[in-house]
């Protein structure tokens, strides 16, 4: 009787040890492509927060899986849409650095140019461009990556150039998303890039006299890797010159960056 209540402790603590091995799906290890599907999962129902710490999971314990490199890339984009632009680039290069296949690579280049333009590094963001068009020159994401130059160009000041390129789009993927965006630029129907309009929301931070003055302290706020610009604000015969962090796709994410704000000491007030 001894010995088989002794062996049934043995038995009983080898299966305790494998759980703890492999804690998922009842004691069997979950494949990294599960993972990667719950997060997928996550990030398309809007869950970027749960979505992020599915991915971080995963590059955790499957570094050197091809899909750790997607995950990265998922992660970039998380971080660009909360204004995060440092944390982004870095995902991005490291999604970069052993793409899984060619489709994640122009997704990661496009999201580290879309980091310099963020950011107001435009001659970065045209660089970026060239550079995957180089490497890519049948991608087909050719007329994104047209198109993100062309507004990089046309932020730089090169506006000339930078129609030059929205033709392009329009004119060698005329039935593709980006035509339509082109050919609107062209006709001046929307606002140059890197303006704040008045779609999504984004954050105010502070407003002021002098568009020096502002114009530096949205400087020291993108340093932090904030995307932040100026807007002229206008009453009447007076002028203030606001610094605003965005714009945003949604509210919930402009509320994610109203409290890092708030966190680091500054005033933050949201702006539909």
């Amino acid at each position: 009787m001894r010995r088989l209540w002794r062996r049934q402790n043995v038995v009983w603590l080898t299966c305790l040890g494998l759980i703890a091995l492999f804690p998922g799906c009842g004691g069997c290890p979950r494949e990294p492509e599960d993972r990667y599907s719950d997060g997928v999962g996550l990030f398309l129902a809007g869950h970027r927060t749960a979505a992020d710490s599915a991915f971080r999971e995963l590059i955790a314990q499957y570094p050197h899986s091809g899909y750790a490199s997607d995950a990265e890339y998922f992660r970039g984009a998380i971080a660009l849409g909360q204004g995060q632009t440092a944390q982004a680039e870095d995902h991005f290069r490291k999604a970069l650095a052993s793409p899984r296949n060619e489709q994640m690579e122009a997704n990661a280049a496009m999201g580290l140019a879309r980091c310099f333009l963020a950011r107001r590094q435009y001659r970065q963001a045209i660089a970026q461009c060239r550079e995957f068009l180089d490497g890519h020159p049948a991608s087909p994401r050719a007329d994104e990556v047209l198109y993100v130059m062309a507004e990089a160009l046309e932020a730089d000041g090169q506006t000339t150039e930078a129609h030059r390129y929205y033709r392009q789009v329009a004119g060698r993927f005329p039935s593709g998303a980006w035509a339509s965006k082109a050919e609107a630029r062209l006709r001046g129907e929307t606002p140059p890039p890197a303006v704040i309009s008045g779609g999504g929301f984004s954050v105010q931070v502070m407003a002021l006299s002098k568009p020096s003055d502002a114009g530096e302290h949205a400087r020291l706020l993108r340093q932090r890797g904030f995307p932040a610009s100026v807007v002229a604000l206008r009453s009447g015969r007076s002028t203030l010159y606001a610094v605003r962090v965005g714009p945003f796709a949604t509210r919930a994410d402009a509320e994610l960056a109203a409290a890092r704000l708030k966190a680091q000491g500054f005033d933050a007030i949201l702006k539909p």
